[in-house]
């Protein structure tokens, strides 16, 4: 008997198969892309200058690098960040350094003084990258309240020489477009979350037609938000927007098993009595936190599960990939954010990121549709026996990702 049939037939089946994957996905997808911020303030007096510096992360990220946080982290952690960036010999830190955590933000920052007569010449840092070689770090310096520099730090460029003033500066990597271009594709190839859910649109919609539409949905979603967020026009919850990533990947998962499922009334009831379970034991566990976000989450999947056992509903996965989209861009927006671009470097790198994501989207969609054309000439039927287990996969992921970024 084939697979798929026993999917059809057997609900506990699939909710066994989902259990088990995401227990196992626990070390095999537990890392996440991870980036990081810094600002440089040059401040002058007639007698001396001084920098004040300042590292934001999200607290998700560090808890990850550092491993977990336990009582009495802050002042070692904060030590091995300002520890891990080097300037010019003759700054020197001046003072402690200032702490500001927000668990309900999700952001750790640390702040500290430097005392640097000529200025600040140049930047080396090794934060994080033994520990992560994907991270990313974007560094602005700001030498007056109108004029500021940025740079993208990885793994294979860890120095920054400051250029002065009134050299041209178009020779420094982020004066270029093709910068951040690049940075929005490794924001793609490191984000396995959003791969999956490329993933799963592709599975979906096998064909390229409606491909294409379900794409140009999800891409005119998340440029929307993309750009609400960069400008700050739209504030998010950080933790709250990656836990929904998460959650969207697991609801394309079950999309498919519904739509293979013959019973789709059975199976769609089953999934929602579930989700109405989990909600309330959220509701008495976590005493009532996030509560009209999770209360959205369960009237829109609810909505969403009854919407695909009618057949007649017209533009329905435009419309639901235009509604990820727009999480998907929180999720994006808020790496750009936290930098502080100037008024004029704003555009450009909100173009060149944009671009960026969508050329990783189509190479990731590309190598994806190969692979499925590939497997679709063997023997077997994959359609039959292997999308099941990629769409359970993917259910089991998406729930792992969101327990483990909402708590």
């Amino acid at each position: 008997m084939k697979l798929i049939g026993i999917l059809k037939s057997n609900f506990n089946f699939s909710s066994l198969l989902i259990v088990i994957l995401s227990i196992l996905s626990l070390d095999a997808f537990s890392h996440q892309r991870s980036e990081s911020y810094s600002k440089w303030i040059l401040e002058e007096d007639s007698l001396s200058s001084s920098i004040k510096a300042s590292f934001t992360i999200r607290l998700s990220n560090l808890d990850k690098l550092e491993g977990p946080l336990y009582e009495e982290w802050e002042k070692r952690v904060s030590e091995n960040i300002i520890s891990s960036f080097s300037v010019n010999e003759n700054c020197l830190i001046v003072g402690d350094p200032r702490l500001d955590i927000s668990r309900a933000e999700d952001i750790f920052r640390v702040s500290w003084l430097l005392s640097c007569p000529s200025g600040l010449e140049e930047i080396k840092t090794n934060i994080f990258f033994d520990k992560d070689p994907t991270h990313s770090h974007i560094a602005r310096y700001a030498y007056s309240e109108d004029d500021s520099f940025e740079k993208l730090f990885t793994s294979q460029m860890r120095v920054w020489k400051i250029a002065e003033p009134n050299q041209d500066q178009e020779s420094s990597i982020n004066s270029k477009l093709i910068d951040y271009i690049f940075l929005g594709i490794k924001h793609i190839s490191s984000g396995y979350d959003h791969l999956a859910f490329l993933f799963g649109l592709l599975l979906l919609n096998p064909k390229i037609k409606k491909l294409i539409v379900v794409i140009t949905g999800f891409t005119l979603g998340h440029s929307l938000t993309l750009s609400l967020a960069v400008l700050d026009l739209v504030r998010p919850v950080n933790l709250f927007i990656e836990a929904l990533i998460g959650f969207s990947i697991a609801l394309l998962g079950i999309e498919f098993l519904v739509r293979q499922n013959k019973n789709k009334r059975y199976f769609v009831n089953g999934i929602s009595l579930f989700l109405a379970f989990l909600f309330f034991a959220y509701i008495f566990i976590f005493q009532g936190k996030n509560i009209l976000g999770f209360f959205g989450i369960f009237l829109f999947t609810f909505c969403y599960l009854n919407l695909l056992t009618n057949k007649n509903v017209r533009f329905f996965s435009l419309f639901i990939a235009c509604a990820f989209g727009l999480i998907h861009g929180f999720g994006f927006g808020g790496f750009l954010f936290e930098v502080g671009f100037s008024e004029e470097k704003l555009l450009k790198a909100l173009v060149g990121f944009n671009l960026g994501v969508e050329v990783g989207q189509i190479l990731a969609v590309s190598i994806f549709f190969i692979l499925l054309s590939w497997i679709n000439k063997l023997n077997f039927n994959y359609r039959d026996l292997i999308n099941p287990f990629f769409a359970i996969s993917l259910v089991s992921l998406g729930l792992y990702w969101f327990v483990y970024r909402i708590i």
